[in-house]
């Protein structure tokens, strides 16, 4: 993939291109990409907003045992926003939720994937200061859509709450858990 880095710059001067009201920069810097192993998934989480996910790429036969470290970088095309580095991930789904604890920054769901398994994990992450602040987690069962990374965050009297799923007596049982800030 010896043209990750032109599709990339494409990528994000098209998005500039496009008339959205927050023009996308392509300033930011993919730091130590490795083009010989590594790729760039792109995620359009809103028409302004796109982040960048630099991912190992796969090896054959590799079942979490082939790699010394199973780690994403997620950069984003908002200048303000840090980038986000999660372990024991080999891609994610992402979800930009909006501003929960209103402090005029967005909050972010994130399911990591791995090589196996309709089970999870879902992280709550909040902006703090420079760096990205994981709030709440719980797992998922993603096979089933009835609640979708977009459903996730529901309101409750108390504020908001995170949808997360279990299993309870051999029964499949959602659960609220509230978020804090």
């Amino acid at each position: 993939m010896k043209n990750t880095w032109p599709t990339l710059m494409v990528l994000l001067l098209f998005a500039a291109c496009t008339g959205s009201e927050k023009p996308v920069s392509t300033s930011k810097k993919v730091e130590d990409l490795d083009t010989a192993r590594q790729v760039v998934d792109t995620i359009l989480l809103t028409k302004a907003d796109t982040a960048f996910l630099v991912k190992n790429k796969p090896i054959a036969d590799d079942m979490g045992d082939r790699q010394k470290d199973y780690r994403i970088k997620i950069y984003f095309s908002t200048k303000k926003w840090p980038v986000l580095t999660f372990k024991n991930a080999i891609g994610a789904e992402l979800f930009l939720v909006g501003d929960l604890d209103a402090d005029g920054k967005p909050e972010l769901l994130l399911r990591p994937e791995w090589f196996s398994s309709c089970w999870a994990s879902i992280n709550l992450f909040s902006q703090k200061g420079d760096t990205w602040k994981c709030i709440r987690t719980g797992s998922m069962y993603f096979c089933a859509d009835e609640y979708p990374l977009g459903k996730r965050i529901i309101k409750t009297d108390q504020g908001y709450a995170l949808l997360t799923d279990s299993l309870a007596n051999d029964k499949f049982i959602t659960l609220k858990k509230e978020i804090r800030f």
